[in-house]
């Protein structure tokens, strides 16, 4: 049972809508059947149950025992119930807050590493892309170095067109490999782009 649940069951026997054997027999069910942690406070009152309970066995008849001994109990155990219950809520309350800190900074510390490699490799994909672009313009149209580079960054950054001079110039001017140009400059921009988007969608809503 849950802790709603025991004071749900001693208010009905405190306001009267159960008599003392009918709470006696409840709280002994609920008691055994318990697979929770039993509070304090019903802890506390299961003597008085038990001891009510003998009573009841020994009289042989119900109604006759006197229950002013379990009902103080009974009172004592709802008030404590109560105090127990605000004492665990402000305990677990504080312990889950430090809990969701630790988890939080985990996790930002992980997305702030990953992010970080993640932009550097960005950055340092299109650092080379403009590099081999301005390479590319500067050879086939014969141009001096700055006006190469002010159209290569240009170019650079025109989607797929910059990928695709960029791996010309790494084949045919650098001899790379061709497997290796593909992979710098078609598999590892989409790579990075695709897992910035995915950790954005994560991490940024």
């Amino acid at each position: 049972m849950t802790v709603a649940e025991w004071r749900a069951l001693i208010e009905a026997y405190l306001d009267g809508r159960l008599s003392a054997e009918a709470f006696m027999r409840r709280f002994s069910d609920a008691w055994r059947a318990s697979s929770v942690a039993i509070p304090h406070a019903i802890a506390a009152l299961q003597p008085h149950v038990e001891a009510f309970e003998a009573d009841v066995l020994a009289a042989g008849e119900e109604g006759v025992v006197n229950d002013d001994e379990l009902r103080g109990a009974a009172e004592r155990a709802l008030s404590n119930l109560a105090e127990e219950q605000s004492v665990y809520a402000q305990t677990f309350d504080r312990t889950r807050a430090r809990e969701d800190l630790g988890r939080f900074r985990v996790q930002m510390a992980g997305c702030a590493g990953a992010g970080c490699f993640i932009a550097l490799a960005w950055l340092a994909l299109c650092l080379l892309q403009i590099v081999f672009v301005s390479e590319w313009v500067q050879h086939e149209l014969g141009w001096s170095a700055w006006p190469s580079a002010a159209l290569g960054f240009v170019l650079a950054f025109v989607p797929i067109v910059g990928n695709i001079l960029a791996f010309i110039d790494a084949t045919e001017i650098r001899n790379w490999p061709t497997w290796a140009a593909a992979i710098v400059f078609f598999a590892a921009p989409i790579m990075t782009w695709i897992t910035g988007w995915q950790r954005w969608r994560k991490f940024g809503r």
